[in-house]
């Protein structure tokens, strides 16, 4: 909720004080507390997440994690998992739509999954190369590439990342970076398109494209 007096705000938060209501969310808790380490966590189960954002009418999955690898080599050779490749094409083809896939009952036909290219400064990600993802890296205030941002012809689009002030546990806030930073960007300008454009007969294809073919392409 923007315009609240409270913590920071987002690109689709609405306004508070004339009325105007922000997006709706759903947040889906993938990772477990690690008992041998209590600051790290476990890796959980993101394809039932994706899954069950389309199931409870989610049109768009913003997705801030990913994987880790050692090597560029090891990262190179790596494919997208099966299940998670079935769980974004599940929600591609059925986010806001009714149990049979035939009639829409959301404001788009179809969802867009939306991917962090991840921060190994390398030229490989298995979820960002797969290519109904719409996958996004990270640029820094002099709009060039952050050191740390993935990269290739793979990402799809990019977004200020660098020291973005946002939302930390126990009711703090906290200066991050990363492409877990750039992607809330294109999510919340994806859900501001939807909540212009969206309703009977707006397509997911629709939006991909206006949010891909109208960002800044002299940079």
């Amino acid at each position: 909720v923007n315009n609240n007096g409270v913590g920071v705000a987002g690109l689709a938060g609405g306004d508070k004080k004339n009325g105007i209501k922000g997006v709706s969310l759903l947040s889906c808790q993938i990772f477990q507390p690690n008992p041998n380490d209590p600051s790290k966590d476990l890796g959980g189960d993101g394809a039932s997440a994706i899954k069950w954002g389309a199931d409870n009418g989610a049109v768009i999955s913003q997705n801030s994690w990913g994987y880790t690898y050692e090597t560029d080599a090891e990262q190179a050779a790596a494919t997208i998992p099966g299940h998670l490749k079935a769980a974004i094409d599940y929600f591609i083809a059925n986010a806001g739509m009714d149990a049979s896939g035939k009639n829409q009952v959301g404001p788009m036909k179809g969802g867009v999954v939306i991917f962090a290219a991840g921060n190994d400064g390398r030229e490989h990600d298995p979820i960002g190369k797969y290519d109904p993802v719409i996958c996004v890296g990270s640029i820094g205030p002099d709009f060039t590439r952050a050191y740390y941002s993935n990269y290739g012809d793979w990402v799809d689009i990019a977004a200020p990342g660098q020291n973005i002030y946002s939302t930390i546990p126990n009711n703090r806030y906290e200066y991050l970076s990363g492409t877990s930073m750039a992607c809330p960007h294109i999510s919340g300008v994806a859900a501001l398109v939807v909540s212009h454009c969206g309703g009977p007969g707006f397509t997911n294809a629709q939006l991909e494209e206006k949010l891909l073919m109208t960002a800044n392409r002299t940079i």
